[in-house]
């Protein structure tokens, strides 16, 4: 190192490094060199950060799409397609046709165009159709003099007509709850994987008498039993099923819906037994979509039988399971065997709605098992208008009539349940009561004896495997599937 006096006569760029160093003055950092150090760390964790930002898709694919299309444009119309939006839909176009007819039937009561329109305004509610002269089967009514009968007029109800209406409580009348014991009852389920799912008590109790409605059948007299299915995804309509229509009419909600537990809670306050709706494969699947957690004929018995573990967790309380569209699955042995063997160790009622006045192989091995059981012989509302709604309820008493006993299945149309309860209120003058569900369990499938039932099986398996022969495999590895829920 130089001593002071040398290095004084020595240039600066002849001076030694440490030297001149040490001689330049002390600046602080410019912001030139702040900019150059930030983008050295950006450059350094740019692409951590992209390798995180394509790895959440794959976490979370919820929390991707969400994140993905933050800051798009809502979406104000859904695409149709999910059962809750067809009903929708459909609940919308009847609602239009609706009033329609009722702004063309005012126009004219008001030119005066037909004779005993006047009377007709007058008429109270629940009495459209005596006034009209029809009964619930579509026969011409009593409600017309032998004079106005044959004029082929309507003059209204008659006043004895009238009275008997009022004290079936025709018009329009609240119905009264009749609580039933708030579930779940102790003893009645047990832990699984899911939650608690129903089982046989200790004491040989079933969920499917234990949840039942209370009801005695009559010798000779003819019954039928109307079960609602589709509750708990529509607030509004749920609320109307529970609070208008009779207390013997059963209600099914759907294992899609949210706060099932306070439904069937306001459900059996009001007097209701309940089922769940157990979505399965149609034939028309995808046409005709079951759900994300339907039991498909695609899958291996494993995974169909957590899926049902998740459904049979959804809430508590009811008496047993109405199974959804499902004509493919419920036909298929291998399919649903493992299905009915699990259902009959809960104790459930298994109400079959795949086939509809047929006996359906899911049927059959309920009726085997000793499971009670049902199936469903007219859907309702499969063209949700009035007319069409009211001849399947005349259908449906006809069949009681000569059967002893009838099931009708329908949706939770705001028409159908306008429907169901003015039929309903009109029911007993035909001769014929209304009956829950589970009261009518075990009337309409014979068991097999124990050698047709093998027969059967074995016929099944061999009809099976000559499919599978004649479709090529779309499933060659099926524990390679992932178990949905795990």
């Amino acid at each position: 190192m130089l001593s002071a006096p040398d290095a004084e006569d020595v240039p600066f760029t002849e001076l030694p490094l440490d030297e001149q160093l040490r001689r330049l003055p002390l600046r602080p950092p410019t912001r030139r060199w702040r900019l150059s150090k930030f983008l050295l760390v950006v450059l350094y964790l740019l692409p951590f950060g992209i390798i995180s930002l394509a790895a959440v898709p794959l976490l979370d694919p919820e929390t991707g799409w969400h994140l993905f299309h933050a800051g798009s444009p809502r979406v104000t119309q859904a695409i149709p397609g999910t059962e809750r939006e067809l009903q929708d839909e459909i609940a919308k176009g009847v609602l239009d046709i609706e009033a329609r007819n009722r702004a063309e039937e005012e126009a004219r009561r008001k030119n005066g165009n037909e004779a005993g329109n006047e009377t007709e305004g007058d008429v109270p509610p629940g009495t459209a159709d005596i006034a009209s002269g029809q009964n619930g089967d579509g026969s011409q009514g009593m409600g017309q003099t032998g004079a106005a009968s044959e004029a082929g007029s309507s003059t209204g109800p008659s006043p004895e007509e009238l009275a008997a209406l009022a004290e079936e409580g025709g018009f329009d009348e609240k119905i009264e709850p009749d609580p039933l014991r708030p579930a779940p009852i102790p003893g009645m389920d047990e832990e699984g994987s899911f939650g608690r799912i129903p089982r046989i008590a200790e004491d040989g109790r079933t969920p499917a008498k234990v949840y039942a409605r209370p009801f005695t059948l009559e010798p000779e007299q003819p019954y039928v039993a109307v079960i609602v299915t589709g509750l708990g995804l529509n607030e509004d309509r749920t609320t109307k099923a529970i609070e208008d229509l009779p207390l013997n009419i059963s209600l099914a909600l759907s294992p899609y819906a949210d706060n099932l537990p306070k439904i069937v809670a306001r459900a059996r306050q009001m007097g209701h037994e309940v089922f769940l709706q157990l979505p399965m494969e149609p034939d028309d699947f995808p046409l005709s979509d079951p759900g994300p957690r339907a039991l498909m004929t695609t899958l291996p018995e494993g995974e169909n039988l957590v899926r049902l573990e998740w459904l049979l967790a959804r809430f508590p309380g009811y008496a047993g399971v109405v199974g959804h569209l499902g004509s493919k699955f419920a036909n298929l042995d291998s399919a649903i065997r493992p299905v009915i063997d699990f259902l009959d160790k809960t104790g459930l009622m298994y109400v079959d709605g795949s086939n509809t006045g047929m006996v359906s192989l899911a049927a059959q091995l309920a009726a085997n098992a000793g499971e009670p059981n049902a199936i469903v012989d007219f859907n309702i509302d499969t063209v949700p208008s009035r007319r069409a709604i009211d001849a399947q309820l005349a259908a449906l008493v006809n069949k009681a009539k000569t059967e002893g006993y009838a099931i009708g299945l329908a949706q939770s149309y705001p028409v159908t349940i306008s429907r169901l309860r003015n039929w309903a209120q009109r029911l007993e003058r035909q001769g014929v009561k209304l009956a829950p569900v589970t009261a009518l369990a075990d009337k309409q499938v014979k068991p097999q004896s124990a050698e047709e039932a093998d027969a059967a099986q074995r016929k099944n398996m061999s009809d099976e495997n000559a499919r599978k022969g004649d479709a090529p495999s779309t499933n060659t590895d099926a524990s390679e599937n992932t178990i949905e829920g795990n």
